[in-house]
């Protein structure tokens, strides 16, 4: 076949894929009209979402922010009466039970948005100040599962912590090691790495400072992290 000749046939089966397409359309007005209205909608209902969500994460966030003044509040000393105007607290335990009351709000408010993942974490921490640590457990493990990847770093190493803290190495260690190797904004592989080492000072020195070395010959890592790890790495006998 010609070239003339193919590109005429090309052209006559393009105009009757078109003609077919117009007289379906013509056909099918009432089904296209429901399809294209079905569409507007979708997107005005993710838009109002989006603005829904906003609006969700940023009360949220300023709930949080109240648990947090009181999380992070002044401890008087022993026999210190509190000073009018001022937040403060006779003990870690009692200041963690008043912010607890707070990020508990909005945990049942503002599930499943940032706020409450992060007030979440916070719970794991206040109940930990307060002995409880199965509930510290359970409220840590399931942040560290979450997808807010910072969040989950935080909760990570704070789990770490109370693992090691509860003679529980081995599941410490696993969970140093996967920040290690997916280190987030919040928990970077250095800092993962002194807390890892840390562990090693009393188990097996030697890996301790293989890990505070690789600390030091790391050029990424800032002054201060090298300074560390220098100086736990002098003190391992």
């Amino acid at each position: 076949m010609r070239s003339a000749e193919r590109h005429q046939l090309k052209q006559d089966q393009f105009a009757v894929k078109t003609q077919e397409t117009i007289d379906w359309a013509s056909l099918h007005q009432k089904q296209l009209a429901y399809w294209i209205g079905g569409a507007a909608i979708i997107v005005v209902l993710a838009v109002a979402g989006f603005y829904y969500q906003q609006r969700r994460e940023q009360t949220g966030s300023a709930l949080l922010s109240e648990g947090l003044e009181q999380f992070s509040a002044t401890l008087r000393p022993a026999g210190v009466p509190a000073q009018p105007g001022e937040t403060s607290f006779a003990s870690a335990a009692e200041r963690s039970k008043a912010a607890s009351s707070k990020f508990l709000e909005v945990t049942q408010k503002y599930n499943h948005t940032d706020a409450g993942t992060l007030a979440k974490y916070f719970l794991g921490l206040s109940a930990e100040d307060v002995k409880d640590n199965a509930k510290a457990e359970e409220y840590l493990k399931d942040v560290a599962g979450s997808s807010n990847k910072d969040a989950a770093g935080l909760a990570k190493a704070a789990l770490a912590a109370l693992y090691h803290d509860e003679g529980r190495d081995n599941d410490a260690i696993n969970l140093y090691q996967e920040l290690i190797n997916k280190p987030s904004n919040t928990v970077s592989k250095a800092t993962a790495q002194l807390r890892l080492a840390e562990i090693y000072e009393t188990k097996d020195p030697a890996q301790a400072k293989k890990i505070y070395t690789d600390i030091v010959k790391d050029k990424d890592n800032p002054d201060q992290i090298v300074s560390m790890a220098n100086t736990r790495m002098g003190a391992i006998k």
